[in-house]
């Protein structure tokens, strides 16, 4: 497997100051810690590994972990905790399947100006997409917001920058890479573009998936945290008839800051290697982020 070299995305190099950069600059430890705050966004990241050590080692331990399957498998991973955010091969362009239902239950969240306002119908439809995965009711519902150009300028809308509709705009086709698919987790789960009670709404469907789809983030969960997560799943003709498989979730922490991540796949001979996989991907994400001093 090939992994393209480690990227900390989400903040420009030149606005963080690390722990070695502080002493190679001749800053006491000391000022660095009780003034960095303008520099680092917290005091205490002087103290821990930066998000490029980190995501060297993400990238490092999955390449070791594809490598031992014997699987021709390209896997890209975005995790993050607080305003931490590390990456692997995150550039990698792959078909969302049915990942892209969370963003049209976003659509669907954002176009009513509170759940309840909501038709019954339109939530029937969300449930069992979300919970089920259930096809025909997600094409009724993205039929309903507008179809293809409403995915479009929602993806515009939400910042996807490599996120696009498929040629002929079936759904299932979008492309989109995984720090888009952790930018619409991040909308569903916390406040900000959606309310308290639409989140709640939110995490109430990705809490509540049918027992066969609880697998991929969820093996990363601790028997006390609680898991929101969508999966996607399929073969594609594109790669000769094997599978995408990938999983986006949440993980709530008792007491600690809560863990997001973002894992997809392709090239999968069949779906429970891809699910084996992906699972145990996001126990290595896991263990990786919970260095970040956040």
């Amino acid at each position: 497997m090939t992994l393209q070299s480690p990227q900390a995305e989400p903040a420009p190099r030149s606005r963080r100051l690390t722990r070695r950069t502080a002493l190679l600059a001749g800053i006491p430890a000391a000022l660095a810690v009780a003034g960095g705050g303008a520099w680092i966004g917290t005091a205490a990241w002087a103290d821990g590994p930066t998000d490029s050590e980190l995501a060297l080692e993400l990238t490092d331990r999955v390449k070791t972990y594809v490598s031992s399957t014997g699987i021709d498998l390209t896997a890209s991973v975005a995790v993050a905790r607080s305003n931490r955010t590390i990456t692997a091969n995150w550039r990698r362009v792959q078909d969302t399947a049915s990942l892209v239902k969370m963003e049209i239950l976003l659509m669907l969240l954002e176009k009513y100006s509170s759940v309840s306002a909501i038709p019954a119908e339109k939530k029937e439809w969300a449930r069992t997409m979300i919970t089920e995965s259930h096809n025909d009711n997600t094409t009724k519902l993205y039929n309903f917001l507008g179809g293809c150009s409403a995915l479009t300028a929602a993806h515009v809308r939400y910042g996807l920058k490599n996120t696009k509709a498929s040629a002929d705009c079936r759904w299932g086709l979008t492309t989109t890479t995984v720090t888009d698919q952790l930018k619409v987790l991040n909308l569903l789960m916390l406040t900000g573009l959606l309310n308290q009670s639409k989140v709640d709404y939110a995490r109430s469907l990705m809490g509540s998936v049918v027992s066969s789809q609880d697998w991929g983030v969820s093996a990363a969960a601790g028997a006390s945290d609680t898991v929101y997560l969508k999966n996607g799943w399929d073969t594609r003709s594109s790669l000769g008839g094997l599978w995408v498989v990938h999983s986006v979730g949440y993980i709530s922490i008792p007491n600690k800051h809560d863990i997001r991540m973002s894992i997809m796949t392709s090239r999968a001979p069949n779906q429970a290697k891809g699910v084996t996989a992906v699972e145990e991907i996001a126990k290595i994400a896991r263990s990786v982020i919970m260095k970040a001093v956040v």
